[in-house]
């Protein structure tokens, strides 16, 4: 009765484990800007001021307190005569909050899935009318291959939380 007791723990823990590292290795890790900038992992540093075709969707933010507004959009256009697609982070002009900071990322999947992608950013903007892109990465015709751009607006007394566009 021991050894079926110890087998049936050892195989227990064996699952245990397992599942750990099957769950530990989804999604993406936690990420910094300078994991993406000057060509790491494929990307492409691109000009601030690039502007392309929006596609897979976009939304503001707004933050209650104190009162600050960004939006967010997916683009794609041609970066050095690839098609490409990036993020794009605005704050307001007007409704810009002290102390506020906007976040915005990119994530890159080549999973059909979508369950393990590449996290390029966050990039931060805290000041008012400022426009910010993440890197650029190729868009392909592979059905594996999706983009989605996410963001969230933080503030002294609180978080919008995280709002992402729907995968492309």
């Amino acid at each position: 009765m021991r050894d079926i007791r110890r087998i049936f723990s050892v195989g227990a823990a064996a699952l245990v484990l397992g599942a750990g590292l099957v769950a530990g290795t989804s999604g993406a890790a936690q990420a910094a800007p300078g994991d993406c900038v000057n060509g790491a992992k494929g990307f492409t540093d691109i000009p601030d001021s690039l502007s392309g075709r929006g596609v897979g969707g976009a939304g503001a933010l707004i933050l209650d307190n104190p009162i600050s507004v960004a939006s967010y959009a997916m683009q794609t256009g041609s970066v050095g005569g690839r098609s490409m697609g990036w993020g794009v982070l605005t704050t307001n002009p007007t409704t810009w909050g002290a102390g506020a900071r906007a976040d915005v990322w990119m994530d890159v999947t080549n999973d059909i899935d979508k369950r393990d992608w590449i996290q390029c950013g966050p990039f931060s903007l805290t000041t008012a009318g400022k426009r910010i892109t993440t890197p650029a990465y190729p868009t392909s015709n592979s059905a594996s291959r999706a983009f989605r751009v996410c963001a969230s607006v933080n503030g002294p007394s609180g978080s919008t939380g995280v709002s992402c566009t729907s995968w492309w």
